[in-house]
């Protein structure tokens, strides 16, 4: 067999697919939401098949078979997804392709793993280091689990390292020590706490301080292994969970994420001292589309929520913000025993987000005018009309504001951006059916005038019809996309007509009605012409009297 064969017939496509998107049962295969950037899509097309080992993706129009969908999920070259699957199966495959960069990364990866052994095995050694733990209520076990290690020594390490036959030009490249001369590791005296990549390699360190007043948290620097824009902190260890609640829950630090874990919530990671990034997105995106955001309040993180909440928007995820009190993080709460579920259960909105910060209940009437304007420019800014009808609803709900004020101010925001240019090629393009509508929307006492003077009414739209005869009805069950362009146009009309008297009016309205009774005589006409042609007696009578009744009104 050659190197694809022995991998594809090792891999289960299932389990592989599993890794990066949120797989349920679907008949005799698995379906689940594309897991591929530049796919949004909120209806599973996504389908793996385990008996034919592929992967096919209906709105893609594309198929994978193990190796390619590694290929492209990782966007990685073909050697690359080759090294990739032996760490997945741990099949040797014999094969002499880029040998060099394999052996040295490996070798990378595994200096890790002997620094984290030594780490660890240091941590034991100090009953002081392990009482820091224990009084943040976390277990042998969670130490364990997390790896738990304390930088003890300048060179310990060092010579450690060296007893495992690491050259000097590779602990050079682990980034662990100051310098290669003086052999001191740039983490003494700090609880560490190892980070591993997407494949469980460990990749790098945070350290933090545990008596003295240094920096309290040193990072390893960013590596060609390392790339804390592109690593969620315990995401591979996360996965599991992640996709069965489906939902994540993102914290600022790694002892956030270890007190939560520690506390039964599996589904929580870490950003690492890093704003949420798009590399990071694409991440929870193969998981879930559900991301509960747990950062501090203070300035920095209170700036990271924004940036994250903005970076989501249109994106196809729906976003919570859990709310802690003032000054204390998910640590904090966990270790006073406080029940952190409540917390999640009362989740909030990016918008109720934005209300609370700007402490709207201490407000008088026109901050809270100022707050609206700008909240509304928020909900302007989303694509999604159910996600923009929702939080229309919140903010009035929220600052205790009708829904209809909420509504009608929204739409003048949303729409006075648009030129007078853009506006006047809007109208240009109106059917004069669209116009009537809008010119009902604007004033209700205009459907007395053109129930009046429309002719033909069997022949008009269902919408038509219906704002007509059932105008309330009509404007409660207009769909929000609609509602909005309806509204729209309706504030140009009175925008533009603003200082125009009635009599003026009833003019305009009746150059509507002459040009929609033309519109649909010439539809009837060409219509009874049509049947005409087949000697239809019905259609020489009906067309007959239409002719008469166009030439009373002087349409014809």
């Amino acid at each position: 067999m050659n190197i694809t064969e022995d991998l594809e017939q090792a891999i289960d496509i299932v389990d592989l697919v599993s890794k990066y998107a949120s797989l349920k049962k679907s008949g005799v295969n698995y379906k689940a939401v594309c897991p591929f950037p530049g796919h949004n899509e909120k209806t599973p097309s996504f389908m793996v098949s385990p008996s034919k080992q592929i992967a096919y993706c209906f709105g893609c129009h594309k198929w994978w078979g193990p190796i390619k969908f590694v290929m492209d999920i990782e966007n990685c070259e073909f050697k690359d997804a080759i090294e990739i699957l032996w760490w997945y199966t741990g099949i040797e495959v014999n094969t002499n392709f880029n040998k060099e960069k394999h052996e040295t990364k490996k070798n990378i990866y595994s200096l890790y793993k002997d620094a984290v052994n030594y780490y660890k095995n240091a941590f034991l050694k100090y009953p002081e280091v392990k009482k820091y733990v224990f009084d943040r209520w976390l277990s042998e076990k969670v130490m364990n689990d997390f790896y738990f290690g304390y930088a003890d020594s300048w060179v310990e390490l060092y010579n450690y390292l060296k007893s495992k036959w690491y050259d000097d030009e590779m602990i050079i490249q682990s980034n662990i020590f100051l310098d290669i001369k003086t052999r001191k590791d740039k983490f003494i005296n700090r609880l560490i706490f190892p980070i591993q990549n997407a494949r469980w390699d460990f990749v790098a360190f945070t350290a933090r301080i545990l008596w003295a007043w240094e920096p309290k948290y040193l990072n390893s620097p960013a590596s060609d292994l390392y790339d804390k824009s592109n690593i969620l902190y315990w995401l591979f260890n996360a996965r599991t969970a992640i996709t069965k609640q489906d939902f994540i829950i993102v914290t600022e630090w790694q002892m956030d994420t270890i007190s939560l874990q520690s506390a039964g919530f599996f589904n929580t990671v870490a950003v690492s001292w890093s704003a949420l990034t798009d590399k990071h997105l694409t991440l929870i995106k193969r998981l879930t589309h559900k991301v509960f955001l747990c950062f501090d309040w203070d300035n920095a993180w209170e700036k990271a929520t924004k940036s994250a909440i903005e970076k989501m928007k249109n994106a196809w995820f729906e976003v919570r913000i859990i709310d802690l009190p003032d000054w204390k993080d998910p640590d904090d709460i966990i270790r006073t025993g406080e029940n952190f579920q409540g917390y999640i259960d009362n989740a909030t909105t990016p918008i109720w987000y934005y209300i609370k910060k700007s402490n709207f209940l201490n407000t008088g009437i026109d901050q809270k005018k100022k707050l609206l304007a700008e909240l509304l420019d928020i909900v302007k800014s989303y694509s999604d009309n159910i996600e923009k009808d929702y939080y229309l609803k919140e903010i009035s709900r929220l600052l205790d504001i009708s829904q209809n004020i909420v509504y009608d101010l929204y739409n003048r925001v949303k729409f006075t951006i648009n030129t007078n240019n853009e506006s006047k090629k809007e109208v240009e393009k109106m059917s004069s059916e669209d116009l009537v509508i809008w010119y009902c929307i604007l004033d209700e006492k205009n459907l007395e005038f053109f129930n009046k003077h429309i002719l033909f009414k069997n022949w008009l739209s269902n919408d038509l019809k219906m704002i007509l005869e059932e105008w309330l009805k009509y404007l409660n069950t207009l769909e929000l996309s609609k509602k909005e362009r309806f509204r729209w146009i309706s504030l140009k009309i009175e925008l533009e007509n603003e200082h125009t008297n009635y009599e003026h009016s009833k003019v305009e309205l009746q150059k509507i009605v002459n040009l929609l009774n033309r519109e649909i005589y010439k539809k009837l006409v060409s219509t009874l012409k049509k049947e005409m042609e087949n000697w239809n007696d019905e259609a020489f009578i009906k067309y007959t009297h239409l002719v008469n009744e166009a030439k009373k009104i002087g349409i014809k």
